[in-house]
């Protein structure tokens, strides 16, 4: 094993463990319910919810704020100030690119993992 190979790795345990963890679950569920809608449903918002942590707390606090408790771009750049200074306020242009990226970051998360198959299109 070279340097490389595990500092790739260990960019990849953060993302393992909370799959891991999730898998788990999700299959300890279905084998105490099996085909019940609802703790299917429940299981998908726990991913959800879940993936959160693989992202960074600037990302987080702009997919919770915005896209979750469904603040407008112009609170969500306050909130974003309040919470890093003022020295750290950010355009509306940036705060979107961010969600964006954060959002394609959860859904390669899950489309990589064995999770996916909790989500229908």
């Amino acid at each position: 094993m070279t340097d490389i190979q595990l500092k790739k790795m260990l960019g990849q345990l953060h993302a393992a463990r909370i799959e891991a963890s999730l898998l788990e679950e999700c299959l300890e569920t279905s084998k105490n319910n099996p085909g019940d809608f609802l703790l299917k449903k429940n299981s998908t918002f726990k991913i959800i919810e879940e993936t959160l942590n693989i992202l960074n707390q600037k990302e987080r606090l702009i997919i919770e704020t915005h896209v979750i408790r469904h603040h407008t771009w112009a609170e969500t750049m306050v909130i974003f100030s309040e919470k890093y200074g003022q020295g750290y306020e950010r355009s509306e242009r940036t705060l979107k690119r961010i969600q964006s990226s954060a959002l394609k970051k959860m859904v390669d998360f899950i489309n990589q993992s064995s999770l996916k198959e909790y989500f229908h299109e």
